[in-house]
């Protein structure tokens, strides 16, 4: 055999037009015991525990490890199941970058002990249940007379529930007696997954156009912190009702989740069309800055809504079969706040939840996990089977929330 014209027993890869094509392991190891049979001089003993058997077996693991990495590179680039690195790299495309992790924030009262003291930004005040600890956003002086409202984060980024009055205060010699929330926090956002990055890349697409309420909603998911958004304009002539919200004749209705307002309002003016009437109940004011008004850009007033989140049950009963672990609903729990966070049923403006979906959520769970019934509710709806809420609320579920009978 000539150096100039190798060859082998080993089946070679392929492009084909449903994309790249790579032998088994099998024939790769069946080729390359062929191959080393020959360079041997025939008839040599090619069992896999012979040391020429062990070389054949090691070539083919290297064979198959690099042509599944070549694999994993061609799914890559495919916007439908590209993950991870490959995936931030078709972001780049669209000036897009994948969202950190932002913490849970929340209000809280406070009992004040040392009017007038000052607590720097960054002080660790509260403290949960599971010891995560909140921090204030900002520099604080106490007033000198009644409570104190105060805004906390949580020192750990991520999706971390942080119910009504959980909160108690960490630390003393902070001119404060006690503390509390009396409403639940926001909760934080986990680092953007696969199924969220997609999505928002999808919208970028029709963001790029306008006039249509597709070019608006893309805006306003590309806005810095905003996890969710929904758009909807009532083209009739009076006053209708449209998922759940009264919209005057030819208006725009935007709801949002997360951001600024100022950042809000410029996506706005980049992608409404002109005359159109805005509803809601926030107000911001926004400048045109178009570089043809020369900095003498007019000021426009857009109204547009805050997302109202809406606690979501969930009443389950479990079949009490033999082998339930012991954390066994930690695990359903966990389970179902994962799948509404994120994926297919992740909870969203508009959506509709379905509990036939959850009840496989938790039936996946193995097979002590038998799902007897499965009811939600939120709202005025109380134990159904499926649930719309109207575009401005957000079913939000909370361990609490979630209550599991064994029978």
């Amino acid at each position: 055999m000539s150096l100039s014209s190798p060859s082998t027993s080993v089946p070679a890869p392929r492009l084909t037009d449903a994309g790249f094509v790579a032998p088994s392991e099998q024939d790769i190891l069946n080729g390359r015991q062929n191959d080393l049979n020959t360079a041997l001089g025939g008839n040599a003993n090619m069992a896999l525990s012979t040391p020429q058997g062990q070389i054949a077996l090691s070539e083919t693991a290297i064979l198959g490890d690099a042509f599944a990495a070549i694999l994993e590179v061609f799914n890559g680039i495919d916007p439908a199941i590209a993950s991870g690195r490959m995936q931030e790299a078709i972001g780049r495309i669209y000036f897009m970058e994948r969202r950190p992790a932002t913490p849970t924030t929340v209000s809280v009262q406070a009992v004040v002990t040392a009017g007038g003291q000052n607590i720097p930004v960054g002080t660790a005040l509260a403290i949960d249940p599971d010891g995560n600890r909140y921090l204030t956003l900002s520099s604080v002086t106490l007033p000198t007379t009644g409570p104190a409202t105060l805004e906390l984060s949580c020192e750990t980024a991520g999706a971390i529930a942080c119910p009504p009055n959980s909160l108690q205060l960490y630390q003393g010699g902070v001119g404060i007696a006690s503390l509390t929330n009396p409403q639940a926090g926001t909760i934080g956002e986990d680092v953007e997954n696969r199924a969220h990055f997609e999505q928002r890349r999808q919208a970028t697409v029709a963001a790029n156009s306008e006039g249509q309420n597709a070019s608006l909603l893309g805006a306003l998911l590309e806005v810095d912190g905003v996890t969710d958004a929904y758009v909807q304009d009532n083209p009739s002539g009076h006053v209708t009702v449209i998922n759940g919200i009264s919209m005057p004749a030819h208006a725009i209705y935007c709801v949002v989740e997360g951001g600024k307002d100022a950042d809000i309002g410029q996506a706005i003016l980049s992608r409404k069309s002109p005359g159109c009437a805005m509803i809601g109940g926030q107000d911001v004011l926004v400048q045109d800055t178009n570089p043809a008004y020369d900095g003498r850009g007019p000021f426009y007033t857009f109204a547009f809504d805050r997302a109202q989140a809406s606690p979501l049950s969930i009443s389950i009963t479990l079949s009490k079969l033999a082998g339930v672990p012991l954390n066994g609903g930690d695990l359903v729990r966990d389970a179902l706040l994962s799948a509404l966070a994120s994926g297919s049923l992740r909870a969203r403006m508009g959506s509709t939840i379905y509990a036939y979906r959850l009840s496989s959520v938790v039936n996946a769970l193995g097979d002590w996990a038998e799902v007897l019934s499965l009811t939600i509710s939120a709202g005025t709806q109380k134990n159904v089977q499926r649930l719309t809420l109207p575009i401005n609320q957000i079913a939000t579920a909370t361990r609490e929330t979630i209550s599991i009978e064994m029978v």
